[in-house]
């Protein structure tokens, strides 16, 4: 999956010499020491298997007063995004296995006082959390449920079992319906928004 992004992102960036694009886990990439002025990520790290790791490696990437900012999802029971077309499928869907909430996924930044303990582990300071909820869509109902079909928790499923659309898109498009007004269907999204600072000097 992130190659066919970075391939997309190449091609945007054709003819930015200033740009460049590696495929590599952060989490041990050899960062060159206090090189960076930052570190963004937008829904990637809760997929780390060792946070702490993959946040220190980061760290010693970044300069003195280097910032870090993130977007993390909250729990799977705040975000009508994953649970609205995840529920509508679930009668249709294998029993799923409970997973436990600090596991690498999605939703494993979930617990404000779990990031914050990693981060400060891994050396930041200046960490601030603030609760962020938006309404987001994709477009109209049908453009919408092609989303759900391929990202989120029933995106996964799928993916991973694409024999189940037939008997689950039906499902998913009739909850989705209910949501579906002027602007298309939009369904709330919880997250955090998460910035933190390594210190002024080393």
């Amino acid at each position: 999956m992130s190659a066919a992004v970075l391939a997309f992102a190449k091609l945007a960036a054709k003819g930015c010499d200033r740009v460049r694009f590696l495929h590599a886990d952060a989490q041990v990439f050899p960062f060159e020491p206090a090189s960076f002025d930052a570190a963004f990520s937008r829904f990637g790290v809760m997929f780390f298997d060792d946070p702490i790791a993959a946040f220190r490696n980061i760290h010693r990437g970044l300069k003195p007063n280097g910032r870090l900012a993130f977007v993390c999802w909250r729990a799977l029971e705040e975000n009508p995004l994953d649970l609205v077309p995840l529920r509508a499928a679930s009668l249709h869907l294998p029993p799923q296995h409970p997973q436990h909430p600090d596991a690498p996924g999605p939703f494993a930044f979930a617990n404000l006082d779990r990031v914050h303990g990693i981060l400060e582990k891994a050396g930041f300071s200046q960490i601030e959390i603030t609760a962020h909820d938006e309404l987001v869509g994709s477009g109209n109902l049908a453009s919408m449920l092609a989303v759900c079909s391929k990202v989120g928790a029933l995106g996964k499923l799928l993916r991973e079992n694409p024999e189940l659309g037939v008997r689950t898109l039906p499902a998913v498009r009739s909850a989705l319906a209910a949501y579906d007004g002027p602007d298309g269907v939009r369904l709330s999204a919880a997250t955090w928004v998460v910035t933190a600072r390594t210190a002024a000097t080393r």
